[in-house]
């Protein structure tokens, strides 16, 4: 005959093994949020995007069918998402873009071979249905010049004050009039302007590599006869590496507005599973460092030109997470793979950064909204789903705007000498100055109403971790916003739609502290608001 057990010790034995065990199963670490005395801005153009016409079904099969006409469904997406700017036409493809064969009847628009990226550029969808586009998705549109030295496709700077005539004359001007009789009679009042793309590289179409003084003589030269003309428009420049950037501020500090920047984080993906996932999720970390020292240098020259009230400022025009796919025996890089998980805690790790460095990095702009490495994906020519990382632009864009405020994170880490990131850019050239990087990443905002918004990201591809986030005193959790699955490769689908989608819990009880348990990969953000 079986003895009962005594249901005392039973329920200590119980406790026993919770103490025992939890610690090997739970990763702890405490995020202390503090808000400082002077709040630095986070300027909302960070959560900016892009468009190119890089024959990927990004423009033409994408946001507008192949006689430019923009495809309405994906409308009402793209304004939910509240973009806040729009860079256009490139990129790579700017520098064999002729503006004017862009406007007027459809018709009588040339269709030439795209030799950047293959395909076609028919323009039929250009200067008017870009700028018409940007007013009914709700976004601030910006304009990169062609600044080529092809002899076949050289652009001058009297093309670029002829285009910005044409977009933001009045009927006293040529090309004012000429967008009149082109169907607009108001001016588009477009504010920003980048002169040349990547000149840096070497020649590739329309490209031509310049060092970093000849760039910056043609800058002075194309800067200076703009700003004669429209002295309140705002330049974004080129920029790369610190040496690079120095050339260019010394050169033309006075007549820019901006130093743009591009990186690029690289994933291996093989059967539908992300290779050397530390790689890619701390990525964004060796980013965050080379924007640091860019902000450093940035603040030197700001001061010495007297610039404290208008200070030039990073854009980070081009960034995404790149997949390159196991075919056989190599991976080749595609804009098709699917965004996934691990593309959550990318997109939001990149974020984040932008976040902690401001206010130096004024704009960002992620490469692309539609399809390619997209927010949003077309099914044939009427229907479209979110990916994963659609959800974190929208909340991000609506929750995480205001003033920057500390965030201090002790818990597990890696070493920064294990994780080896996979990315592009100049960022080589910028060294981690710790020895180790925790397992969560944490941000947080202070909103115009009061209320503070915490982004935690897990960095660990294998291990969830369990997060206390202490608020300052005076602040209540609300509800935490999460974004995870138990797969760090799961993805969005036309047929599983919601495989990765947000979910929100509230929090029981008023504490200015809170506990959450992150998935690996996950993304959760804690809203606390000002007790009544």
């Amino acid at each position: 005959m079986q003895q009962k057990s005594n249901p005392i010790i039973r329920y200590f034995a119980v406790l026993a093994c919770l103490w025992g065990c939890q610690p090997a199963q739970a990763q702890r670490t405490t995020v202390k949020v503090e808000i400082p005395d002077v709040p630095v801005q986070v300027d909302p153009m960070i959560y900016g995007q892009m468009l190119e016409n890089v024959n990927d079904s990004m423009i033409y099969g994408g946001i507008a069918d192949l006689q430019g006409n923009v495809r309405q469904h994906l409308v009402p997406q793209l304004v939910d998402l509240d973009i806040p700017v729009m860079r256009w036409p490139g990129g790579t493809v700017v520098y064999e873009y002729h503006w004017e064969k862009g406007i007027g009847p459809k018709e009588k628009r040339p269709t030439v071979p795209n030799l950047a990226w293959g395909g076609i550029e028919n323009y039929q969808f250009g200067t008017d249905e870009f700028l018409q586009w940007c007013q009914a998705v709700g976004t601030v549109p910006y304009v990169n010049l062609n600044m080529s030295l092809h002899p076949e496709f050289r652009a001058t700077v009297a093309d670029a004050l002829a285009w910005i005539e044409y977009v933001n004359g009045s009927a006293d001007t040529p090309y004012g009039r000429l967008r009149i009789q082109n169907g607009h009679a108001e001016p588009y009042n477009v504010k920003f302007w980048g002169i040349g793309n990547e000149n840096y590289l070497d020649s590739r179409a329309g490209r031509i590599k310049e060092t970093a003084e000849q760039y910056a003589t043609r800058l002075k030269y194309w800067a200076g006869a703009i700003r004669a003309q429209h002295p309140d428009l705002q330049l974004l420049s080129i920029g790369r590496s610190i040496p690079w950037n120095q050339t260019v501020l010394d050169t033309c500090g006075r007549l820019i507005d901006f130093l743009t920047q591009h990186y690029y984080v690289n994933s291996k993906v093989k059967d539908g599973e992300i290779q050397q996932p530390a790689s890619t999720l701390f990525a964004p970390a060796k980013m965050e460092a080379h924007l640091a020292l860019l902000g450093n240098q940035l603040a030197v020259v700001n001061e010495q030109l007297g610039r404290a009230d208008r200070p030039i400022r990073l854009s980070v025009d081009e960034w995404n997470n790149r997949h390159s796919v196991n075919e056989g025996t190599t991976f080749k890089f595609t804009r098709q793979s699917p965004r996934r998980q691990f593309d959550v805690a990318v997109v939001a790790g990149m974020l984040n950064a932008f976040i902690r460095q401001s206010p130096h990095v004024g704009m960002a702009n992620y490469i692309f909204p539609v399809n390619a490495h997209g927010l949003i994906r077309t099914v044939g020519d009427t229907d479209a789903y979110q990916t994963p990382i659609y959800h974190v632009f929208k909340h991000y864009r609506q929750h995480l705007v205001g003033m920057k405020v500390e965030a201090t994170v002790n818990g597990p880490s890696i070493a920064t000498m294990d994780i080896q990131p996979t990315i592009d850019g100049d960022s080589r050239e910028a060294e981690f100055t710790v020895d180790s990087l925790t397992y969560i990443d944490a941000a947080a905002v202070l909103t115009g109403n009061r209320h503070l918004q915490v982004s935690l990201v897990n960095r660990s591809h294998a291990t969830a971790h369990s997060v206390t986030v202490d608020a300052p005193e005076g602040y209540t959790a609300q509800s935490i916003w999460m974004l995870s699955h138990e797969n760090i490769n799961a993805a969005n689908s036309s047929d599983h739609r919601s495989e990765v989608a947000p979910r929100i819990e509230p929090v029981v009880g008023h504490h200015s502290h809170v506990r959450t348990e992150i998935p690996p990969g996950g993304l959760h953000i804690i809203q606390f608001i000002p007790k009544k």
